[in-house]
């Protein structure tokens, strides 16, 4: 009986000490197949050739009961639109934003849920991508032109955020979309949804609060400030720029100077500036260090230069350690200055329409 108790108690002994190898083997094996699909793992832009051979998209005809379009040249095209109608349940419309560094919030089409991202910087209404396009066998018009930024317009019935119904939204599509892969299997593709400035600019004002992580829709009710001094506040206007885009400029003092930059809710920079700007900035600002990154634009994935400067005030914040974004000139056809929605992060910002104003929540005392 001692010797059996005995052997029972070494094969206990034996099973710990192998047990504790094991364990650490399968953490670390875990570990390091985690780290592998990691280091695998690959976003890639896809773009597609068309969409009219897709089963269950219909092409529409140049004039029909949605939309007319127009062609005014042989690279521009001007869409005449059904009118637009914007129901809430209420005066307010309080949702929601998705956890990401852009501001997503959740629609529904056709009972399916999409991101949608809340950009300023895009200066049409409603952007679908070829992905959003077959789930919902939207009809389509092709467009023919040259270096669009945009592929065609559909016919979209309705879009709905919380308790928000938009009906018939001026709706453009894109043929691309962003995937995920990991040796060579598609683990993600994006199904993105962009709201723009010719939708946002139809409510009187819409706020952002990155504390709570929810966006706020109005219609009808002005913006209602709580304590004037808690807000700083700047001069705000809708404004045509290159190629009869509108953009949303504001007038802000950045490092020590009043200075006009577009606002961009759709990117997650802080400040991104193009070269020829930042040649003249950088004389004022010391730089930390210098580096480059792989940006997801929406028209595909794009080298750009990234930099730090040790202090940079920006409106009535001093940041240091500041990222700014330097964008190459060949890119875009003007110089700019732009605010993304990286500057807002810890705070709230309301874009007042009504009044032409930007509001910022000055930080919260401890």
């Amino acid at each position: 009986m001692h010797k059996k108790k005995q052997i029972v108690i070494f094969i206990l002994l034996l099973a710990i000490l192998c047990w504790f190898p094991l364990k650490f083997a399968f953490l670390f094996g875990f570990r390091a197949l985690g780290k592998a699909i990691k280091s695998n793992e690959r976003v890639v832009f896809v773009r597609r050739s068309d969409l009219e051979s897709e089963p269950g998209v219909r092409v529409l005809d140049a004039d029909n009961q949605f939309f007319q379009v127009i062609r005014t040249g042989s690279d521009h095209i001007d869409v005449k639109w059904q009118k637009t109608k914007i129901n809430l349940n209420e005066s307010r419309c309080r949702v929601k934003k998705l956890k990401s560094d852009l501001v997503y919030v959740t629609a529904r089409i056709n009972d399916k849920q999409y991101p949608v991202l809340i950009d300023s910087g895009c200066e049409v209404g409603l952007v679908v991508n070829d992905m959003v396009v077959i789930d919902n066998k939207l009809e389509i018009f092709p467009f023919e032109t040259k270096d669009s930024t945009f592929d065609g317009c559909c016919h979209l019935d309705k879009i709905e955020i919380g308790d928000m119904t938009i009906t018939s939204p001026p709706c453009l599509y894109t043929l691309n979309h962003y995937e995920t892969r990991v040796l060579g299997r598609t683990l993600w593709k994006q199904r993105q949804i962009i709201l723009g400035l010719e939708l946002l600019r139809r409510f009187s004002y819409v706020l952002i609060d990155n504390i709570s992580s929810e966006v706020e829709f109005s219609t009808q009710n002005s913006f209602q400030v709580d304590t004037a001094e808690m807000w700083d506040r700047y001069d705000m206007s809708v404004e045509e720029a290159a190629e009869n885009a509108k953009d949303i400029i504001i007038r802000i003092p950045i490092a020590g100077e009043i200075t006009t930059a577009k606002l961009d809710t759709g990117t997650s920079w802080t400040l991104a500036m193009t070269k020829d700007i930042w040649d003249d900035f950088s004389r004022k600002l010391q730089v930390l260090k210098e580096s480059r990154e792989r940006a997801q634009f929406f028209y595909g994935l794009k080298n750009i230069r990234k930099v730090t400067v040790s202090e940079l005030s920006v409106g009535d914040k001093l940041m240091t350690d500041a990222p700014i974004s330097i964008l190459s000139d060949s890119t875009f056809k003007e110089s700019f200055i732009l605010i993304g929605i990286g500057y807002f992060k810890d705070t709230i910002v309301v874009i007042d329409f009504e009044r032409g104003l930007l509001w910022v929540r000055k930080p919260q005392p401890l």
